[in-house]
C-alpha cells in the first residue's frame, strides 16, 4: 500500500488544486479518522464534507463541492490529507477492522438489518448473488 505524502496529494489533485489546498489547511474544521477512512469538514464558500479513503493502493477523495461532486480530487481533499500529515496521521489502510461498523451493526434488531440487507441487494447485484449463495 502507499502511503500518504504531499507528492501524492499532488498527484492526485493536480498542482492547481494541490496549491490551492494549501491555503484551505486552515478551514478544515473537522476531521474524524475512522476504522477505514477519514472525514472531514472544510469551510469555503459553504461547508464541504469530504473523505479520504484507500482503494486498493490508490488514494479516493471525496467531496461535496461542486468539482468534487464531478469526481474531481479537489483542494479540500488535499487540506484534509496536509492536515492529517501536519498531525502526524494518515488514511487507514482499507483491510482494517471496522469495528465501529460491528459495533453498530450488532446493536441494531433483526428486522432493522434485515431490511437494511434488502434494500443494498436489491440495488446491487453482486450482493444479491453473494446473498443467494451463503449458507445459513
Amino acid at each position: 500500500m502507499q502511503t500518504l505524502t504531499q507528492a501524492l496529494l499532488r498527484h492526485h489533485a493536480g498542482a492547481k488544486s494541490y496549491w490551492r489546498g494549501l491555503a484551505y489547511r486552515g478551514a478544515v474544521v473537522e476531521l474524524v479518522i475512522r476504522s477505514r477512512h477519514v472525514d472531514g469538514v472544510v469551510v469555503g464558500a459553504d461547508p464541504y464534507r469530504v473523505s479520504l479513503t484507500w482503494q486498493g493502493t490508490h488514494l479516493a477523495g471525496t467531496c461535496s463541492c461542486p468539482y468534487g461532486t464531478q469526481g474531481f480530487f479537489c483542494k479540500h481533499c488535499v487540506a484534509v490529507g496536509l492536515v492529517l500529515l501536519e498531525r502526524g496521521l494518515t488514511v487507514p489502510p482499507p483491510d482494517a477492522e471496522d469495528e465501529e461498523l460491528r459495533d453498530r451493526l450488532a446493536a441494531l434488531d433483526h428486522a432493522t438489518l434485515v431490511e437494511l440487507l434488502y434494500d443494498r441487494a436489491c440495488a446491487d447485484r453482486a450482493l444479491y448473488d453473494e446473498v443467494m449463495r451463503v449458507r445459513g
